[in-house]
C-alpha cells in the first residue's frame, strides 16, 4: 500500500471507488481497513473516491511514543495534506470516534475544505470532561496490560500500547468544538447508538447546531463501527444525496 510522508512519519492509505473524494479516519485502537469489516467500502466506493488510511500510532503507520505527534490539531493537518496529495480542494469526511474529533477539528478549523462531514459516535465536547477514564486508560496502556486492544489477526497489525497512550494523552490536550464552528457550513451528519455513552451529547449538538442526526436503537459504540448496517445505510445515503 502507498504512504504518505507527513513530517516525519509515515502514513500508510488506501484508494479505491470513484467520484469525489472522501476521506475516512477510523476511531483508537483500529486500522484504517477496519472499515472494510463493517461493510463501509462496499456501500461508499459507487458513490465516492474513497481515501482510508492509518492514523498516527496505529497500523502500519508511523507509531511515535510523542504525544506532540497525535494532537487533534495534528490529526486534521494529517487530513488536510492527505487530501493535497489527492489535489482535492474539497473533500467530504467520514470520522467515527476519535476521527470524529478530528472532524470536529477541520469544521472548526479549515471548514472551506469540507464538502460534506460526517461524524459517529462522538459530539463537540473536549476530552477533558473524561479525565479520568482516559487517565485510567492510560495507566493501564503503560502498564502491559491491555487485553482489550486489537492484538494482530491475519494482514492486522496488533497495537504498539506506548503509541497508544501517547494518543490519549494528546487527545486530553485538544479544547474540543464548542463555539469554534460559527463559520462551517458543509452539510453535517451525526450518527449514534441509542447505547452509546456520547448519545445523548450527540444527539443535543446536533440539534444545537441543525445538523442532521441518525439514532441507530440497539447500538452501542463498538457496534456502530463494526457491525451496524443501519449505521452504514444511514451514511450512505447522506453521502450519496451530498454528492448527486
Amino acid at each position: 500500500m502507498p504512504s504518505l510522508k507527513f513530517n516525519s512519519l509515515d502514513i500508510n492509505y488506501e484508494v479505491s471507488g470513484t467520484g469525489p473524494l472522501l476521506i475516512l479516519h477510523h476511531g483508537f485502537g483500529s486500522w484504517g481497513r477496519d472499515w472494510i469489516l463493517g461493510g463501509w467500502l462496499d456501500a461508499l466506493n459507487p458513490h465516492s473516491t474513497i481515501l482510508i488510511f492509518d492514523s498516527v500510532g496505529h497500523g502500519l503507520s508511523t507509531r511515535s511514543h510523542n504525544p506532540s505527534d497525535h494532537t487533534v490539531e495534528k490529526r486534521a493537518a494529517l487530513v488536510i495534506a492527505l487530501a493535497d496529495h489527492m489535489e482535492t480542494e474539497k473533500f467530504g469526511f467520514l470520522g467515527f470516534s476519535m476521527g470524529g474529533r478530528t472532524g470536529f477539528e477541520i469544521a472548526a478549523s479549515n471548514p472551506d475544505r469540507l464538502s460534506l462531514l460526517a461524524i459517529g459516535g462522538m459530539d463537540l465536547r473536549p476530552p477533558a470532561t473524561e479525565k479520568d477514564r482516559f487517565e485510567r486508560n492510560i495507566r493501564i496502556l503503560r502498564s502491559g496490560r491491555t487485553k482489550s486492544i486489537e492484538t494482530p489477526n491475519g494482514d492486522r497489525p496488533g497495537n504498539d500500547p506506548l503509541a497508544l497512550a501517547a494518543s490519549h494523552e494528546a487527545l486530553l490536550q485538544w479544547s474540543g468544538a464548542n463555539n469554534r464552528l460559527s463559520n462551517h457550513t458543509a452539510p453535517t451528519l451525526l450518527f449514534c447508538g441509542e447505547k452509546d455513552q456520547h448519545f445523548d451529547n450527540a444527539k443535543q449538538t446536533a440539534k444545537n447546531m441543525k445538523f442532521e442526526f441518525a439514532a441507530l436503537p440497539d447500538t452501542d459504540h463498538y457496534s456502530t463501527f463494526f457491525s451496524s448496517p443501519q449505521a452504514v445505510s444511514a451514511v450512505t445515503r447522506f453521502v450519496s444525496n451530498q454528492l448527486t
